[in-house]
This record gives structure tokens, sequence and C-alpha cells, in this order.
């Protein structure tokens, strides 16, 4: 197989048909946009793998559906089961349907990048939006910063009686959020697409809170991605803690547990200082900063942090796909 992207913590390769593709993940992890941090998780890749592949082929299987009481939505006609581009799992490799990722074209505008999102959407083609669904508002949530996007008042803590959806940019150089007219926009005005993502995010929201609900975890967010492929509405990528904010018993059973370890670190200041020169000196290149004018690096987790992590990844695949009780990470958390 021919490598064809090297990411800070997954690979994709070129499979011998020019059909498929492997996606590697890796044991590393990445947070705050760093890139590759210090110490890799052990069995991270692997587990992530069985999650992805555990989550669509869940959400291909009409019983699943049935068994947690979704199978008849309404506005998911020719959606559900969904469709996904997940073919095969070997260890931490993930074998997909490969589809078509458009480059847009960029200018200058005021000082500004403009995306050119002209381009015609192809049969087997990464649709350029990313759908963030959300079940309410916990700490640090991005929904805190857009207040005035929405008719109702946003507090920490609140929860929704129905998955708030989004959308974000997917292909620009910083994915940034977009409302649901910008996204009719970059959909080309194809308000019949926007409806039909709309509902299938929904319906995957829905899918997975009642999932996690099973085995007495909240599910506060997510996000996941889309691709057509021979024309159909399909899902791609993958899903998992990386994706997904979930809480059980007030701790944290998502990525943001890594980022809570580094809050309070003098690296985690020096970034957000690199940051606020950046946006002041008008460039976008704030690690440089970080790293050569502030001199920060990142600092390895503990030991004791770096297994409850490990663990973390463990008990997902424990509950998510094998659907058994595992509470290693929560008697782990216990004792840091």
């Amino acid at each position: 197989m021919k490598l064809i992207y090297e990411g800070s913590v997954k690979n994709v390769y070129q499979d011998a048909n020019p059909e498929h593709l492997w996606f590697d993940f890796t044991d590393d992890y990445s947070v705050f946009d760093w890139g590759k941090m210090p110490d890799p998780i052990p069995g991270k890749g692997e587990a992530l793998a069985a999650l992805a592949k555990g989550f669509f082929d869940q959400l291909a299987d009409p019983a699943r559906w049935k068994d947690l009481g979704l199978h008849n939505l309404p506005d998911t006609a020719g959606i559900l089961p969904l469709k996904h581009h997940a073919l095969d799992r070997q260890g931490s490799r993930l074998k997909v349907k490969k589809v078509d990722v458009p480059r847009l074209a960029a200018n200058q505008v005021g000082g500004l990048l403009v995306y050119d999102y002209s381009y015609p959407f192809g049969q087997n083609q990464l649709l350029p939006l990313e759908v963030i669904f959300r079940f309410g508002a916990p700490k640090g949530s991005s929904l805190f910063q857009r207040k005035d996007w929405y008719a109702f008042p946003i507090h920490e803590g609140m929860e929704f009686p129905e998955p708030l959806i989004e959308f974000s940019t997917k292909l620009e150089s910083k994915d940034r959020m977009v409302t649901y007219q910008e996204a009719a926009h970059i959909l080309k005005g194809d308000t019949a697409r926007l409806k039909q993502l709309h509902s299938a995010a929904r319906a995957v929201a829905l899918f997975l809170q009642r999932a996690f609900q099973q085995q007495g975890l909240k599910l506060w967010d997510g996000k996941v991605e889309w691709a057509l492929v021979d024309g159909a509405l399909t899902l791609v990528d993958s899903i998992g803690p990386d994706e997904l904010r979930v809480s059980q018993d007030g701790a944290v059973l998502s990525k943001q547990f890594l980022r809570d370890f580094y809050l309070d670190k003098p690296w985690y200041a020096a970034i957000e200082k690199a940051k606020a020169l950046a946006q002041e000196r008008g460039v976008s290149d704030w690690k440089t900063i970080a790293r050569e004018e502030l001199k920060a690096q990142p600092p390895a987790l503990s030991p004791a942090y770096l297994e409850a992590a490990r663990l973390l990844y463990q008990d997902f695949v424990e509950m998510l796909v094998h659907q058994r009780p595992a509470t290693r990470f929560l008697n782990a958390v216990k004792h840091l």
C-alpha cells in the first residue's frame, strides 16, 4: 500500500484497488490543534478502528434501529438504515470506499480568504460540510461563542429536548461555523440536500444518544461527515471518542478528558497567548510563535493519566461495540 496522507493521528494508504483506501489509526493524539503530542496512548489506534467499524455496522443494521425504537423516524425515507463507506477492519486499519475530496480555490478579498464552491458535485465525493449535533451546552461548549445566533438563552449545563444541528466548513484552511443560509449556499442552493443532511444527522444523534444511554452514558455532542457515494448520502470518516463528548457520573469520557489535563499547564497558557499574538499581527501561524518565541512545548501525560486515557478507549469498545458494562476508566479517574 502507498502512503498518500500522513496526519498527526491518522494516516491514509492507497489500496491496490484504486477505489479503496485504508485509514491507519495511530496511538498518537492531538489537542488544541497542536499536532502530535509527546506520548502515544497504547491501544488507542486499534480501539478507534474497532469503534468506527462497530458504529458503522450498527448504523447500517435495521434491527439495531428497531432495538433502539428509532426505525420510524420522520423525514428519513430513503436514509435509514444509513449507508457508510467502511468495508473491512484489520487491527488499527479501516478499509473504506474512496471518495473524491474537492480542492477549493481561494482568493484574497479585503484581506480575507474567500473560497470558491462553484465546482460541480460528483457521484463519489465528500460534501464540504461537517455536521455537528448537540444535546446540550456543557462546560467548554463552543455554543457560548455564538449565543446571538439563537432565539433562546444558552447557559452552562442546559440540555435540549431535541438535538441542535449546526454546520461548519470542512475544506477551508480553518473550519468555521456557518449559518443554514451559508450551508445552503455551499451546497449550491440545494435546500433539499440540506434538509436531508439535517434529517440524517438528527437520526445519527438520536441513535448514538440511545446507544450510550443503554450503557448509562450521557451524550452531549458530536460531529459527522458525509459524502455522496454513487449519488447516495453516505456516512464517512469515523465515529469515536475523538468526535463525541460523553460523560458518566460527572466524569468526562471523550477527548475532552485529554484536553483537561493541560488546562492548568503553562503550555496551554502559552498557546492561548500565541493565538492572541497571531491575531494582533494578522497572521495564521500561531504555532511558530508558540514554539519559537514563547518556547512552548507540551508536557507528557502523567503515568496515571496516561493509563486512564488508555482505559477510556478500551472501555468505549467494550460498551459501544460489544455492549458490555465497563468501569475501568471511571475507577482509574477516582485515583487521579
